[in-house]
């Protein structure tokens, strides 16, 4: 999610939040002294990723943006939360550089909030997920302590990681207001392209087998349906999308490489950008299944079968990592989650977004065990940060 977003429906005041870091701290003293639980937002993408929040009170990062420090040399940028995806984007390429990573939805939404969320896409294939590019992060805790973690170097002295505590929370362990990240050469030509899904479960696992093992070192692959393909300006057929980059020679032996597997088309580069941001037109609900690499055909078959004849649902995997994001139209039942969560089981099940009356039902909580419980304590004693966005904690 590029995007933490705020739930207007329980917050009365936002507040923008300066560059400076002392009105962060500030606004949190404030609202621990006062009792005063608040919703921490970005740009305010995700507003209707449905789960409430129990906030009277929304304090906005987007103002508190801009470069720290950027070291082309050391392949290393400090940026400030409310910075978006797109000012990083502009500032590393005029230098040869990019940071890859491409969470679902636009890139004007804010790295605080890609960061807060753990959100990440394709390119995870190659650079990993978002915890994994974060070298360093600046937040402030629930009782207005400004914490570091990690470093503005790529190496690090070892010890208890509070990047990746952070990274994915949220926003219920503090207010993130600043974070350095590890940047890698810009791709010198890109090239996209679609390889045929055979029909049937083995089919496709061979398929997946020998792409993974090919002789080369593609950025991203990932299944699209075919109800994704369509709607992401490819042919409406199942396939397999293959991201190369490199230099010239590289890409060109890389892309003989995969040809040779047979059933290869080059297709439009611009389809990973519109992958992004496929369901932003109408709140869909969104899930992601996981299991080992190993079962991603078997998980991949009971999925597509469950929602088949459901009307706009899409799918689309990371084989290597074994992750399935199924993007359900907007109006799906109950009895359809339900179908699908039934026909892929032992997999692991995280929800985007859901209608504020499913989650009680599909995810009570994933914060109620004693360690999250314990940590949730250490960091915001008086639960004012982005109370009940995991869920209750008790």
């Amino acid at each position: 999610m590029s995007g933490v977003a705020s739930d207007s429906r329980g917050a009365r005041d936002m507040t923008a939040v300066a560059t400076d870091l002392n009105p962060v701290q500030e606004l949190v003293l404030e609202a621990a002294a006062s009792g005063t639980p608040i919703r921490i937002a970005g740009r305010c993408h995700w507003i209707d990723a449905g789960r409430p929040v129990n906030a009277t009170r929304v304090a906005s990062l987007a103002v508190h943006a801009g470069i720290v420090d950027y070291v082309p040399g050391d392949l290393t940028i400090t940026v400030r939360s409310g910075t978006t995806l797109r000012e990083i984007e502009n500032l590393t390429r005029a230098e040869g550089q990019w940071l890859p990573l491409d969470p679902p939805g636009s890139s004007d939404g804010t790295i605080g909030a890609t960061i807060a969320t753990g959100s990440f896409g394709p390119l995870a294939h190659a650079f990993g997920r978002a915890r994994d590019l974060v070298l360093g992060v600046e937040f402030v805790t629930g009782d207005g302590r400004a914490v570091r973690g990690g470093g503005r170097v790529v190496k690090n002295v070892a010890g208890f990681d509070l990047v990746r505590l952070v990274t994915g929370s949220w926003g219920t362990l503090g207010v993130i207001t600043e974070v350095t990240l590890r940047l890698h050469s810009v791709p010198l030509q890109p090239a996209t392209l679609s390889l045929a899904v055979p029909g049937g479960r083995n089919a496709l696992m061979q398929r997946l087998t020998s792409i993974l093992a090919a002789p080369a070192t593609p950025l991203a692959v990932e299944i699209v349906d075919a109800s994704l393909a369509r709607s992401i300006g490819l042919p409406e057929r199942q396939q397999i999308l293959i991201l190369l980059g490199g230099n010239p020679a590289s890409v060109a032996a890389q892309r003989d490489v995969f040809s040779r597997l047979g059933g290869a088309e080059s297709v439009d580069n611009e389809a990973w950008s519109r992958l992004r941001t496929v369901e932003d037109t109408s709140p869909p609900i969104v899930l992601r299944i996981s299991a080992l690499p190993a079962r991603l055909a078997e998980i991949w078959d009971g999925a597509h079968a469950s929602l088949a004849g459901g009307g706009g649902a899409m799918l689309h995997s990371m084989p290597s990592l074994g992750v399935i994001r199924c993007i359900l139209p907007s109006g799906t039942t109950h009895q359809t989650v339900e179908r699908l969560l039934s026909a892929t089981p032992d997999a692991t099940v995280v929800f985007e977004r859901l209608p504020s009356a499913m989650w009680a039902a599909f995810s009570p909580s994933v914060v109620d065990d004693r360690l999250s419980r314990g940590i949730k304590l250490a960091f915001d004693p008086s639960n004012i940060l982005n109370p009940g966005i995991l869920g209750p904690t008790s």
